[in-house]
């Protein structure tokens, strides 16, 4: 068997099922003989790590033959430029077992960077005019892991309230920083939004958060503006105005992409599917 590059458009969709195959059947027998016979083990870290570093490389290719909607990346592109070295030599070989040829890949254009931690001090290149800086506020993560339940007793009846998010929530909320200090503003007109507001005064806010391990990120969580409003302005105006005048970037660092990499590397942490909700109603 083997595949050669489609020259211009990368491999067709049949190559691709074929790829996807390859790997995901080749990871199955491996992951399985790892974990019956651990001295096979090849990385020096051991099998557990060697079994963690071929399913996170695989992570992404189920369901990628399928066509792309507009400005997503291309799944196996993605797998191949943000694999590790030690993943990096086990698609190669695997590849070249098979008889594909990997040059698509190899040629493929550099993908951006990974998200990163938003910004929260505008720069010489990177400002814009101060919008609305009298709608920041600090929290601390006591205040806002309340503000966050006391909108879910809003929220318990819309369709989209499920006990794996209750859960979800939950886990986000007991990894907050013990001395954070989160940053909170309404989202504003021309952002995402992920949800529609209500119901009541249930809206929508852009909120900087710092997590256990000092790592910054940016969540969206729907709170109440009644409880919102109800907190004190305690922001310097100047902060206040340096916040307003930062604007946003395309690949910041969410809830979502944090949690997965904090997962992945502290394997021992208990996941929101456990956690229990028999409180939640």
């Amino acid at each position: 068997m083997h595949i050669r590059r489609t020259p211009r458009n990368g491999w067709s969709r049949d190559q691709r099922r074929v790829a996807i195959a390859v790997l995901l059947s080749a990871a199955l027998v491996e992951i399985r003989a790892l974990a019956s016979r651990p001295d096979s083990s090849k990385h020096p870290d051991g099998h557990l790590a060697e079994i963690r570093l071929i399913a996170d490389v695989c992570h992404n290719l189920p369901g990628a033959d399928q066509p792309r909607p507009a400005g997503e990346y291309d799944a196996l592109v993605y797998t191949w430029q943000t694999a590790n070295d030690f993943q990096r030599s086990w698609l190669c070989k695997r590849f070249a077992h098979a008889g594909i040829d990997t040059a698509f890949l190899e040629q493929a254009p550099q993908l951006p960077g990974p998200a990163t931690a938003p910004d929260t001090r505008p720069g010489w290149k990177h400002w814009q005019l101060p919008r609305d800086p009298q709608t920041f506020l600090a929290v601390d993560s006591t205040t806002l892991a309340n503000l966050v339940r006391q909108a879910r007793t809003v929220d318990r009846h819309d369709p989209t309230y499920r006990p794996a998010r209750a859960a979800f929530i939950e886990w986000f909320l007991s990894h907050l920083h013990p001395q954070g200090r989160h940053i909170l503003r309404p989202s504003r007109q021309g952002e995402t939004l992920f949800q529609p507001d209500g119901p009541n005064d249930l809206r929508q806010y852009r909120a900087l958060v710092t997590m256990n391990d000092g790592t910054l990120i940016v969540d969206h969580p729907r709170l109440r503006a009644t409880d919102i409003a109800a907190l004190p302005t305690n922001l310097h105006l100047l902060r206040r105005l340096q916040l307003a005048a930062v604007p946003r970037r395309r690949r910041e660092l969410d809830v979502g992409l944090w949690a997965r990499q904090h997962r992945a590397t502290h394997p021992d942490c208990r996941g929101w599917a456990v956690v229990d909700t028999s409180t939640d109603g």
